[in-house]
This record gives C-alpha cells, structure tokens and sequence, in this order.
C-alpha cells in the first residue's frame, strides 16, 4: 500500500507538479504588468487594466476551449495506442488555432472601441479608456501566438513531457519580465511597453513551440491539416463548459467595473486590477495541479486501469486541499502586503482596498473544491456538466452585484465572488454523482479504493 502511495504521488508529481510550476510561471507572467505598471507608470495605468482584464478573458475562454477538450481527446487516444491519430488531432489544432487567433486579432483591433461603449461616460473614464484601447491594440495581435503556447503546453503533458511545460511558459514568463522591465523603467514607454513586452513574450513562447514540435524528437512526420477536423468539435463540447465560465467571468469583470464607475469609485478599478492579478495567481496553480493530474486520469480510464486511476483522483483531491488552504492563509493573513507589491511608495492604501480583496477571498477554499471536480469532468469526457455550471454566475452573481452595492457600501460588491465559489462547488458536486454512475464510478471508490 506504501509502495502504490509513493507511486501515484510520483506520477502527480510528474504530470501535476510540473504543470503547477508552469502555471506559477504564468502566474507570474500576469502578475508582472500590473507590477511594473503600478510602480512605475500610475494608479491611472492601473484602473485601465481594471477595464482591459474583461477582454483579455475572452481571449483565455479562446485557449482553454483547445487546451482543455485537446488534451482530453488526445490522451484519449494515447491512451487507447491511437498515437498516429493523436499527432494529426494535434496538428488540425494548431491551424485551427492559428486561424481562429488571426480573425480574433483582426476583427478585434476594428471594433475594440465599441467594446467600452456601453461603460458610465464619465471625464476621468474617458481618460481611462483611452489607455485601454492602447494597450488592447498591441496584445490583439498577440492572440494567435498566446493560443499556440496554451495548446503545446497541453500536447506536452499529453507526451509525458509535462516537465517541458515549464520551460515553454517559464521561458516567455521570463521574457516578458525582461521586457517588462526595459521598455517600462529604460523606455519609459508606459503601458503602451507592457502590452508590447507581453506581445513578443508570446511571439518567444510560439517560437519555442513550434521549435519543439519541428525539431525535437517530439516532431510530426507530416504538415498541418485539417485531416481531423471532427475530432476538434468533440475538443470544443469538452471544453465549451471551461469557455464559457471563462466569457461569463469576464462579462462578470465588464458588469464589475461598470457599476463601481456607476457609483462614482473610479479609484476602486485599481484595487479591481490588483484583485484580479492576485486572483489569477491563485486560480492557475490550483488549476495547474488539476489540469496536470488531467491527461493521467484520461489515459488510465482509457486503458481500464480502474484502481489506478481512482487512486490519482483520490491524491489528487488531498493535495488540492493542502494547496487551497495554504493560499487561503496567505490571503486573508498577509492582504495588505499584497496590495503593496502593486502600489507605488507614495500610493495610500486604504481600508476599502483591504475590504475588497478579503471580501473577494472569503470563502476561497471552495475554488479548490471546485477545480477538482470541475478536472475529474473534463478527464472523463464530460460534454455538458462543465457548461451547466458555467452559467452559475448568471444567476448567482449578476443579481449580486446590482443588489449588494444598495445595501452595503461598495467595497463590499467582491462578496459576488465568494457566494458563487460556494454554488458553482456545490452544483459541481451534485452533478458530478451522476457522471460518476454513468462511468460505473463513485466517491465512495474513490476514496476507499485500495
């Protein structure tokens, strides 16, 4: 029994750990702007990327729909000795990708001003706007590379070279930082550098990636096509629930920003950046480990490996909670610290940005809960459960933040977020019984299994 422990922590090591360090990475990679930016170009910088983030999501929702429904069918197909097919799976992807990333670029850079139409016309918002639309018009361009890297660092885990997702996302992290660094502290070219040290971070990272599969022993053996073009519409119902949490998360973050403008607490956008950054580095190494343990979970259940694959399920569930817990710690203890790695020195912090990050954060430990499940569906498959949960914020946080700022003062508007952790878990949790007895599974195997 110690033997099969120390087993299936290895392999979660091996396929979660390193996914998990890439995420860190890419943690790092979005926190590094609003570092930089905050620091060094103003609270004005800042409050636009508060208007920027909801944007830049939909461009996420584009790459987790290919990442997280391609590595599910291509394990799938590993798993099954379908490797020819695999490779040409992953080869309709990236054209897939690299069309879908050009027409976002395009036709995006064209109707980017109507995108802040909508928001509270205000003399201090058009400022803010403005800056906006700047940085978005750079990081467009960036799109198809960015989907690139999210679909080669997928196919890495699904090679078993999840160790190399590090070094893809570590690579065009660091870069990024570089860049960051020189274009915003040498150039001092403002926002404007960011968003052109993250675009050719992302150039860097595709480079890599298409370096990877050209030349390494990972290489195809024939050219892009779209030989299997069916199986990239199995990926998209896979991932279309992943998609579309991500879209309404940032219809969510558009809503968001539009009533604190409403309510005349335009200086709270910079604490809705911060919070968002500190968000993303606590949501990615969550679902790194998740999305890591991902592909094993697919291949053991492809191969019949029935009790190895509960036991990673299982290992993977306690080691998620340590890790929620942990970050949930550092949260609610060291708020303040954290706010000041995004605030210039003669910046105040006030008790309304303390507020609003602990209100954000209160009930944290249910994202992890969350993530697990949410891993276990897209493992095995699941077409329809992921997208039913993805509408959560709908109805739970729509209602909330038009209600809550009318009886309690704004800063408290993030408690939307922590009461939709508790229902997207909770309905996560209902739903997930019945995947489990379609699959002739169950929690109590799961967590009795030898």
């Amino acid at each position: 029994m110690h033997d099969d422990f120390f087993s299936t922590v290895g392999e979660i090591v091996k396929y979660g750990g390193a996914t998990f360090a890439a995420l860190v990475a890419m943690s790092i990679y979005t926190m590094t702007d609003g570092f930089f930016v905050g620091n060094w170009v103003g609270t004005d910088a800042l409050e636009a990327m508060a208007l920027i983030f909801p944007v830049t999501m939909i461009f996420s929702a584009i790459g987790v729909l290919f990442e997280t429904g391609g590595s599910a069918v291509v394990s799938e197909k590993i798993g099954a000795g379908k490797k020819n097919l695999s490779e040409k799976i992953m080869r309709t992807n990236y054209l897939c990708a690299l069309i879908i990333g050009a027409v976002v670029a395009i036709v995006g850079n064209i109707f980017i001003e109507s995108l802040f139409k909508f928001l509270p016309n205000t003399t201090a918002e058009v400022h803010i706007v403005e800056l906006a639309i700047s940085f978005l018009r750079i990081t467009l361009c960036g799109v198809p590379f960015l989907l690139v890297i999210n679909l080669t660092g997928a196919f890495m885990r699904c090679v078993e070279q999840p160790g190399h997702v590090f070094f893809l996302v570590g690579s065009s992290a660091l870069s990024n930082i570089i860049l960051d660094a020189l274009f915003i502290i040498v150039f001092g070219w403002g926002l404007r550098g960011a968003a052109l040290a993250t675009m050719l971070a992302q150039i860097f990272g595709a480079a890599i990636a298409f370096w990877y599969f050209k030349f390494s022993r990972q290489k195809f053996s024939s050219p892009l096509s779209f030989s299997s073009l069916g199986h990239i519409f199995q990926e998209f119902k896979i991932g279309a629930g992943f998609a579309v949490a991500t879209v309404m998360m940032s219809f969510i973050e558009y809503f968001i920003n539009a009533t604190i403008l409403q309510y005349d607490a335009a200086d709270l956008l910079a604490t809705v950046t911060i919070s968002n950054i500190i968000l993303s580095f606590v949501f990615l190494p969550l679902n790194g480990l998740d999305t890591g343990i991902q592909p094993l979970v697919s291949r053991l259940y492809a191969a019949h490996q029935e009790q190895h694959c509960l036991r990673v399920m299982r290992y993977g569930f306690f080691l998620t909670c340590v890790l929620t817990l942990a970050i949930y710690v550092v949260l609610m203890i060291f708020t303040e610290e954290l706010i000041k790695i995004f605030i210039a020195g003669d910046e105040t912090i006030t008790p309304d940005m303390i507020v609003f990050l602990r209100a954000m954060f209160l009930l944290q430990p249910f994202v992890g809960l969350y993530t697990w499940l949410s891993g276990i569906m897209a493992a095995l498959e699941d077409e329809w459960r992921n997208l039913v949960i993805s509408l959560v914020p709908l109805f739970v946080q729509v209602p909330l933040i038009w209600f809550l700022p009318k009886i309690l003062p704004i800063e408290y508007l993030a408690l939307n977020y922590s009461i939709n952790d508790v229902a997207e878990a909770l309905l996560a949790f209902i739903l997930i019984r019945s995947l489990l007895k379609e699959k002739n599974l169950s929690f109590k195997k799961i967590f009795h299994s030898r």
